[in-house]
């Protein structure tokens, strides 16, 4: 039977989903670990979340550094005999540095999980960082940074951090190949000897969970002992400049790369997720008003994208996009007039019907797998989350108003308070716009 392409298929609407965020069990050392067990496969993830991040460096990617460093060998095997082990059990680790958190991941077949955990736990504990397989790290690190620095979508985005946080803010941080070459044994011990310390750690296991992968746990980290209090958390002041606008030159860029910022409100702010469901309306999916406008009508394009993102002291409406320099007002103006609608004019209950069901979509996945499940869990350590968000965001994406958007809009919206960076070749550039 032949399909009949013509007639789109029914659109029904989500039924009812929640998330209920497991409460954590304490292992023997007062280690919490969460754990997120309804998977099929007989794999699991097993995450620290360690206090220590961008926040505490004391030099350029000192956190970064170390968080890779640690595996190049411990006390009781080198970096060759701990990836060729990793590799021999089929297992794979991940680290990722935050604000005032880095994570710590090692993703194993269950049988083996025994055998991969006591590695990967030994790396964190007493790795020696050794000179001979730190320079071959440093020297990844410079070149990766170097060719990050010939992008203009980099040099925008480090130089709209400058302009909202203030140059001196670790999340402003800039750093150069030679500060990377800077970096020493010595520095990594440092971080290391102040960071990576049982009562800083909280864990999470995920995937098909048996008594037996807890009993590995509990006994692999039980005489990792706490040494003091926790290490607390730090939010490092920030003082934005009075720039809210820079052109950032980089000759021979065939491209703009075009950034805005926009301060609004932290994730605890009751009109927190309302400015989440603006931004996505805004620019958050592939249908909104700006890859519309922008990419679709005009062509200045092939995307561009705003988000609300979220800390537990901040938050922002973030926009960013490359184009043909050539257009670069063209899409800057485009945007401010995008921002005015949404400010004047209320969207359609047919408009907010697709994006509500974009959001509950894109949240539905979260219920997916237990690793989806686990890294929500572990955004409550690094990103101001919190067990009852994910509920409270699906509340609101079904309740919420075309007034109360328009509401919203007008009170956060301000396009004079939006700071913009342009990164391009500027001999590139037009000489006038209609800003």
């Amino acid at each position: 039977m032949a399909i009949d392409r013509s007639t789109p298929p029914p659109v029904s609407d989500f039924d009812d989903f929640s998330l209920e965020v497991p409460a954590p069990i304490t292992l023997s050392n007062g280690m919490k670990m969460w754990i997120a067990s309804n998977g099929e496969e007989e794999i699991n993830r097993f995450s620290i979340y360690m206090t220590g991040g961008a926040f505490q460096d004391s030099r350029p990617m000192q956190a970064t550094a170390c968080s890779l460093a640690v595996f190049n060998g411990n006390a009781k095997m080198s970096f060759a005999q701990i990836a060729e082990a990793i590799d021999f059990y089929g297992a794979w680790r991940e680290a990722h540095v935050l604000d005032n958190c880095t994570s710590f991941s090692l993703s194993s077949l269950n049988e083996n999980f025994d055998k991969t955990l006591p590695i990967f736990i030994e790396s964190l504990r007493t790795p020696v960082f050794p000179d001979s397989e730190f320079e071959p790290l440093k020297r990844q690190l410079a070149v990766n940074c170097a060719m990050a620095r010939e992008k203009v979508k980099y040099l925008a985005n480090k130089e709209i951090m400058k302009l909202y946080y203030g140059k001196n803010h670790p999340l402003a941080t800039d750093p150069t190949p030679d500060d990377i070459n800077s970096l020493t044994g010595e520095h990594m011990r440092s971080f290391h000897s102040h960071f990576y310390k049982a009562q800083n750690c909280n864990l999470v296991l995920a995937g098909n969970i048996s008594d037996r992968e807890i009993a590995t746990i509990e006994a692999v980290l039980s005489d990792w002992q706490p040494d003091g209090a926790p290490t607390p958390q730090v939010v490092p002041p920030f003082s934005p400049s009075q720039e809210m606008f820079k052109i950032v030159d980089k000759k021979g860029a065939v491209q703009s790369a075009v950034v805005m910022m926009l301060k609004t409100v932290p994730r605890r702010h009751p009109d927190y997720i309302k400015l989440r469901i603006l931004a996505t309306v805004l620019g958050g999916y592939f249908g909104s008003r700006l890859m519309k406008n922008i990419r679709e009508e005009k062509g200045y394009t092939y995307g561009i994208s705003a988000n609300h993102s979220g800390r537990a002291f901040d938050g922002y409406v973030g926009i960013a996009t490359e184009c043909d320099t050539l257009h670069t007002w063209d899409v800057i103006s485009e945007t401010h007039h995008e921002i005015e609608r949404l400010q004047s004019e209320l969207i359609t209950p047919q408009e907010l019907e697709t994006v509500k069901r974009y959001m509950l979509g894109d949240l539905a996945k979260t219920l997916d797998t237990p690793f989806n499940i686990a890294a929500y869990i572990g955004n409550m350590f690094c990103h101001g989350t919190y067990p009852t968000y994910f509920n409270e965001q699906v509340h609101e994406i079904r309740n919420v108003t075309s007034s109360q958007l328009l509401d919203i809009a007008q009170r956060y919206l301000h396009k004079d308070k939006l700071r913009t960076v342009i990164a391009c070749d500027k001999d590139m550039l037009p000489k006038k716009h209609n800003l």
